[in-house]
């Protein structure tokens, strides 16, 4: 009898026990999302709450891109979800700027240098309200300033605001994608223009390519999630593939296949492999579109842009200053090259400049390579270092979808090397 009082006893507690671990598991969706909001201490504070609200404002710029109609009401939104909690944090946390100095004073004297070259440039610039481009200086600043600090005192914030980033952008492309072939009606072989500002195909498709980049590195752990993340990762990809650009298919396996070769591991290869045939099967179905554009004048345009750049090598046109490449009978606004741009924009220094911030970026996303942001970053490096090759046409513009390709990695690498200066509580698992 006695047995039998134990047995009973030690099957109630067990049943107990598999309960609370069912409420336990079934809440932590609840628990993640509430991170967005969490501070170090037990009680909400102020700065806890800025962080809460920046966060908001970091989803917002992600996420907006594909739900706000235009520019102008992203820009509007991004002044209350971003710009004024990120300027009251600015004048908040003054003594962190030596925290973050000192967590990444390589990327941080970069950034500084080429702040204050590209003022300086103002001075020989042609033609532009040095008000605005001033004020642009600052919008970025504030910019880096906001991701830098928003998961300073937790990382899943961060983690959590691009997973739903992720997430979001996905169901974007599943709508985007019925809406334009389904819909619409439109032939397989026009090229995909997305919802809201991911109408232009090429930038959309590159916005997608790095989102597919960064939401691919933070997998969920449980088999259920994990199905739902891999629908996400196809449609992404679904997506950047049916925007037909060239560059951002080079871009894409080249990102994949030098993470692989940096990381190594048995998924990452099998990935790599199955995307180097699928981009064969797409080259053997494709092959009369892809060739039909030809080289869309890349060549022509590179080697122009350089012999502009020589003309005025050291201090170039001036922040702001507009141009124009001339090839043959066509002239086009830009140099088709965010590199060039910059050395034609603020010559060989600032050039020399951005690839000193660009190659510390790199560095973090190296260092860090074995986190979920670390890993996002050096895919998203590795990939807008190619891309940028072929695309990149601005640097110092207002908030836009371009800043995922430029100022978004520099962003992220701040905030990974802040988070871990700080000692922020980092994602528990993969």
């Amino acid at each position: 009898m006695g047995y039998e009082n134990v047995a009973a006893g030690e099957a109630s507690v067990v049943q107990a026990g598999e309960e609370n671990l069912s409420v336990k598991e079934d809440s932590s969706f609840i628990e993640r999302v509430g991170k967005l909001y969490s501070t170090r201490g037990p009680e909400l504070n102020l700065d806890g709450t800025l962080r809460g609200w920046l966060a908001l404002g970091v989803l917002w710029f992600l996420l907006g891109v594909a739900l706000a109609p235009s520019s102008k009401p992203y820009n509007q939104i991004l002044i209350v979800l971003f710009w004024i909690p990120a300027l009251i944090l600015c004048f908040r946390e003054r003594e962190a700027y030596g925290n973050l100095f000192a967590a990444a004073k390589p990327l941080i004297a970069g950034l500084t240098l080429i702040f204050l070259w590209a003022g300086v440039s103002l001075l020989w610039a042609e033609n532009i309200d040095p008000f605005r481009e001033l004020k642009r200086l600052v919008y970025v600043a504030l910019f880096l300033f906001g991701l830098a600090f928003v998961a300073r005192d937790n990382v899943d914030r961060l983690v959590l605001i691009l997973r739903v980033a992720g997430i979001g952008l996905a169901v974007a492309a599943l709508v985007s994608l019925i809406s334009f072939y389904g819909i619409k009606g439109l032939p397989l072989t026009t090229r995909l223009e997305g919802t809201g500002l991911l109408d232009h195909p090429i930038i959309g498709g590159y916005l997608i390519a790095i989102s597919l980049l960064w939401l691919s590195s933070i997998p969920p752990v449980s088999r259920a999630a994990r199905a739902g993340w891999l629908a996400c990762l196809v449609l992404l990809f679904v997506y950047a593939v049916m925007t037909q650009s060239r560059g951002l298919w080079t871009a894409l396996l080249g990102a994949q296949l030098g993470f692989a070769m940096l990381q190594g591991g048995v998924v990452v290869w099998i990935a790599s492999v199955a995307m180097v045939a699928f981009a064969g099967l797409g080259f053997w179905q494709f092959e009369s579109i892809i060739l039909e554009r030809g080289t869309s004048y890349r060549p022509e345009i590179f080697f122009e842009s350089v012999r502009m750049m020589l003309d005025r090598p050291i201090g170039g046109l001036g922040l702001g200053t507009e141009y124009d490449v001339v090839v043959e009978e066509w002239v086009f606004p830009h140099s088709h090259n965010l590199f060039l741009h910059v050395g034609l924009e603020l010559g060989a220094v600032g050039l020399l400049i951005w690839l000193w911030i660009w190659g510390c970026c790199l560095k973090v996303g190296w260092h860090h390579r074995k986190t979920p942001c670390g890993s996002a970053l050096l895919k998203i490096m590795l990939f807008c270092s190619i891309a940028l090759m072929f695309d990149g046409n601005s640097l110092w513009t207002a908030p836009r979808p371009d800043w995922f390709f430029s100022w978004l990695p520099l962003g992220l690498a701040l905030a990974i090397v802040v988070s871990a200066r700080d000692g922020s509580k980092s994602l528990s698992g993969r």
